[in-house]
């Protein structure tokens, strides 16, 4: 019987990783054949066989090493040998990976898929959760602004679409699909407590008050105009309960109720929701919101 030992490739390293074994358990073994294949953090190094005989592993592949250890036995005669006896795969985290991993308090979870972490590879790591966090998700109001006035609205959920009600009824958009009707926007996180209730209220089909919609066929484009957007005060001073009559704002500000937020009887347009949003929500940065706004601001 003679055992194969893993190599010191590298000063620094305490462990290696078996890359690939080239024979099979009880497979015989020549002289100067070519065993297997081990990596350190610095190098891929081949392992050759000095004796003859039949081979026992005692690792599996990818499996992590201590440098000195057995690798291998190499039998005279077959052994009844089962793969459940071998060592199972860890990771080797460099001196350096280690110490990033540290200062950014992350998880050495995050890095199952490696069978060696370097530094290089948490500094990746770190570089891809603040793109994630540059592109946080996030429900969202959004105030659309036209000639500095505030004009329309619209709700933003996660996952879901950008949400309004205008003179072609209810709908939900993808980002890159909603009409921004060149508008520049004002964007504020929301906080939803009842998702499903809101979800389900915007998901219905709904229809602007006539009002409004009588408005715009006697005057056609009047609702691309900035004065449309404070129409409905001719009317009312208090938001309209009448899901068959309320405008969009009205409407949108029903459903984030739904969601549990509270605000006041008295805002039903989008400049007072504008007012509202600036004293009691969190505006959220151009740098903090998604790529896909950035155009907007």
């Amino acid at each position: 019987m003679y055992k194969i030992f893993t190599p010191q490739s590298n000063s620094n390293d305490e462990f290696v990783f078996i890359s690939e074994w080239k024979f099979e358990n009880n497979d015989y073994i020549n002289k100067g054949d070519h065993l297997l294949s081990v990596e350190s953090s610095k190098v891929v190094e081949e392992i050759y066989s000095d004796y003859e005989g039949y081979l026992e592993k005692l690792y599996e592949n990818n499996s992590k090493v201590k440098v000195g250890e057995a690798l291998a036995v190499i039998n005279s005669k077959k052994k009844v040998l089962s793969s459940n006896n071998l060592q199972k795969n860890n990771t080797i985290f460099t001196e350096k990976a280690k110490k990033l991993i540290k200062e950014y308090s992350l998880n050495n979870n995050d890095f199952d898929s490696k069978k060696i972490v370097k530094e290089i590879d948490v500094l990746n790591f770190i570089d891809s959760m603040k793109e994630k966090l540059s592109n946080k998700e996030f429900d969202q109001l959004i105030i659309l602004n036209k000639e500095n006035l505030a004009y329309h609205a619209g709700v933003y959920l996660d996952g879901l679409g950008i949400i309004d009600l205008s003179l072609l009824g209810s709908k939900v958009s993808k980002i890159n699909e909603y009409n921004f009707a060149n508008c520049k926007c004002d964007f504020f996180k929301i906080n939803i407590k009842n998702r499903e209730k809101l979800t389900k209220f915007f998901q219905k089909p709904a229809l602007l008050t006539d009002k409004i919609i009588k408005k715009e066929k006697s005057s056609k484009g009047w609702a691309m105009k900035t004065e449309s957007a404070d129409f409905i005060l001719n009317f009312r001073q208090k938001r309209s309960k009448d899901l068959n009559d309320m405008n969009c704002i009205e409407w949108l500000i029903y459903g984030m109720e739904l969601g549990g937020l509270e605000i006041p009887s008295d805002i039903l347009t989008a400049g007072k929701l504008l007012d509202w949003a600036k004293k009691n929500l969190e505006k959220i940065k151009k740098e903090d919101n998604k790529k896909s706004f950035f155009e907007y601001y």
